[in-house]
């Protein structure tokens, strides 16, 4: 279950990591590599604007920008994110984490831009056994509702995915015409088929993966468990309000 991922999914603390985006997070973090990709991202991104209508989206600028950036390739933030996010748990709780403003501007894109759930294609040239039960991808999964185009990432494990918390990004990426959907890397998933081979014989083996929920070990980690305490006391005060009106 990727035990080591760094897995927040901000739910409840989503307008507080907002509010710290800019003055505490992206200004910092803006430098070298992810600077220079920030800057390429931004200028391509502020050309397509007019026609993206980010604002239909209940999107930012920043979310666009932030996909571009993922989704281009020739940067390869994506890649540096990814290996981060699959081992950082204690560097995300020790505040070395080197990518708080991409990995929450993308967790918080693919949660604005999710419509529901989404049947999608993943290919890879990496041999995989999944453990049995449920299993995480834990990082940032990139997936196409084309197989014809996963399959041109890797021949080797496929997957055919039904992902509930993964969000369209095409319109928003680098390349639109790859049809991918994000999924985050808190979904959870049951491997709901034995491995077997595609009647075209495209890939070796294929795993078939449903989306059964969430699971995240770092929700709002950034905040401490005063923010959690806060939580559960307005959750308890809320009820006790709803309950007393309720006999009114």
């Amino acid at each position: 279950m990727a035990p080591l991922s760094v897995d927040d999914d901000y739910h409840h603390c989503s307008s507080n990591m907002t509010k710290l985006l800019l003055p505490k997070y992206l200004q910092k973090e803006k430098f070298g590599d992810f600077g220079h990709a920030w800057e390429h991202a931004e200028h391509h991104y502020m050309d397509k604007i007019r026609w993206m209508n980010p604002k239909q989206d209940n999107l930012t600028t920043e979310h666009g920008i932030a996909i571009h950036i993922y989704t281009d390739k020739t940067s390869k933030i994506y890649a540096s994110l990814n290996h981060d996010v699959r081992k950082g748990r204690d560097s995300y709780n020790r505040g070395h984490f080197s990518y708080h403003s991409l990995h929450f501007l993308l967790t918080d894109a693919v949660q604005r831009l999710n419509k529901g759930c989404v049947h999608t294609y993943r290919g890879t040239d990496l041999t995989f056994a999944p453990p049995k039960g449920e299993i995480r991808f834990g990082a940032f999964t990139s997936t196409s509702k084309d197989k014809a185009r996963a399959l041109g990432f890797g021949t080797k494990t496929c997957f055919e995915i039904t992902t509930c918390h993964g969000a369209p990004i095409s319109k928003y990426s680098a390349f639109p015409n790859e049809q991918e959907v994000l999924i985050p890397p808190y979904e959870k998933f049951e491997v709901v088929s034995n491995p077997r081979t595609w009647p075209t014989q495209d890939c070796e083996v294929v795993y078939h993966l449903k989306s059964t929920g969430t699971k995240s070990n770092l929700r709002c980690a950034l905040f401490g468990r005063g923010w959690q305490f806060r939580t559960y006391c307005l959750w308890l005060y809320l009820t006790f309000l709803y309950i007393t009106f309720s006999f009114i």
